[in-house]
């Protein structure tokens, strides 16, 4: 069976930004990004917040089968954000530290015909890929989890949600993809390009969340922090 479910996200629609420099004063809370993704690094710095990276070890080997693409992004998220929660904890344990964790994890998936695309393995593969975006739209699923931990309990509370936007590219000419694949940015990305870099001369344009495409929704992220935040007692300005 499928290891989770998409959760419906609240209707709240309040941002971040006020808990922000609470959040940051906190001795209590330590924020960690499941994520070596400069890119993911990147927008959470840019909101302000502070944070610890530990890449995840989990093997990203979930069968696809019978799966959704945004429901394969969310399991997947949430398995990084358990093996990194358990890990940090056991670590801190060992050094004999204590904090509360929030580990935030993401990953990002491109379903394309019912296809889920995940990042290129070779440069044949990524061809493939833009052969088979050129003149068509594909999706692009975003999954998020947040563990973190309540009441001094050992198991973490898992807070996962998705976005998916979708992308319309315009016909990629062979000489056009020639040229792509020689710049190597093809390496390391979900679906085989980043809509940040060369491939955005591919977009025609996008529905949804700009920043879910580069691998993080910041607005529905902000959302669903907010309501930990509140839970776990962090104080607004």
């Amino acid at each position: 069976l499928f290891c989770c479910t998409t959760r419906e996200t609240s209707k709240s629609y309040q941002m971040i930004l006020q808990y922000i420099n609470a959040l940051n004063a906190s001795t209590k809370w330590r924020v960690v990004l499941a994520s070596k993704s400069p890119r993911r690094q990147e927008i959470l710095r840019n909101l302000g917040i502070e944070f610890d990276v530990v890449a995840s070890t989990f093997e990203e080997n979930i069968s696809k089968e019978g799966v959704k693409g945004h429901e394969y992004a969310i399991c997947t998220a949430r398995e990084k954000a358990k093996e990194v929660y358990h890990r940090t904890t056991r670590e801190e344990q060992e050094q004999k530290k204590k904090s509360n964790l929030i580990v935030i994890s993401a990953d990002t998936v491109v379903e394309s015909f019912g296809n889920i695309l995940e990042k290129p393995r070779d440069i044949q593969d990524a061809r493939a890929m833009m052969e088979k975006h050129s003149n068509n739209s594909h999706k692009v699923h975003t999954g998020v989890c947040i563990a973190y931990n309540t009441n001094e309990k050992t198991t973490p509370e898992l807070k996962h949600f998705s976005e998916t936007t979708v992308v319309n590219f315009a016909e990629i000419e062979r000489k056009e993809v020639d040229a792509f694949l020689a710049t190597n940015e093809w390496t390391d990305k979900a679906g085989g390009y980043g809509i940040q870099g060369y491939a955005s001369s591919f977009v025609k344009g996008i529905e949804g969340d700009y920043f879910n495409v580069v691998g993080f929704p910041v607005h529905a992220f902000s959302r669903e922090l907010k309501i930990i935040l509140d839970e776990i007692g962090i104080d607004s300005m």
